[in-house]
């Protein structure tokens, strides 16, 4: 009988979990083993929260994730300002969420191998209200808002606001049509009331 590995299949334990220090984790927790969790003391996690593998958290200020969030495999929220994801937000693939980005069309140096003083970084909180879910591969900038419900198809740009229980794509991410909003808060309701 062939033997099976497990190396790098596992999430973390329960015990694993608590060893790490968050400032708040919540219960039914699920984070992948492979993930690279960097300040976890600035990190507040909710109940029913899944992480896949290879994600990078890498809070500057903080880093808020809500109740029932899925951050999907190869997911990176980093930044030196606060992110947070409202409940029920979900990551697809390979999402990146910045709170903080060079300038790369100024007259500035770039990266964290230059003093702050020869810099320009834009360092703005990013928002995912309830119910907002961000398609493979989508970019999130410095200083967004999306709104509760608004979803972002794979491979967009966003930069700003965008609007609650809208559709929106491209780049730069712009409204193709309005979500189901009665629907999805009804599928909460339900789900909710299951527990």
């Amino acid at each position: 009988m062939a033997k099976t590995s497990h190396r790098n299949a596992a999430f973390l334990s329960p015990d694993e979990l608590a060893d790490l220090d968050f400032a708040f984790l919540g219960k039914d927790v699920l984070i992948h083993s492979t993930c690279v969790l960097v300040n976890c003391q600035r990190m507040s996690i909710g109940n029913g929260v899944r992480i896949d593998p290879f994600c990078v958290l890498s809070p500057g200020s903080s880093l808020a994730i809500g109740d029932h969030v899925h951050i999907a495999a190869q997911c990176v929220l980093m930044g030196a300002a606060a992110i947070s994801l409202g409940d029920f937000a979900g990551l697809s693939h390979g999402v990146k969420i910045l709170s903080a980005s060079d300038d790369f069309v100024g007259g500035s140096l770039i990266g964290p191998t230059v003093p702050d003083a020869y810099r320009t970084v834009d360092a703005r909180p990013v928002r995912l209200e309830r119910h907002v879910v961000i398609g493979a591969g989508g970019l999130v900038l410095p200083g967004s808002v999306l709104g509760d419900g608004a979803t972002v198809g794979s491979l967009s740009l966003v930069k700003g606001h965008v609007a609650p229980w809208t559709v929106n794509a491209g780049s730069p991410a712009r409204k193709l049509g309005d979500r189901d909003r009665e629907g999805v808060l009804d599928a909460e309701r339900r789900f909710r009331a299951s527990l």
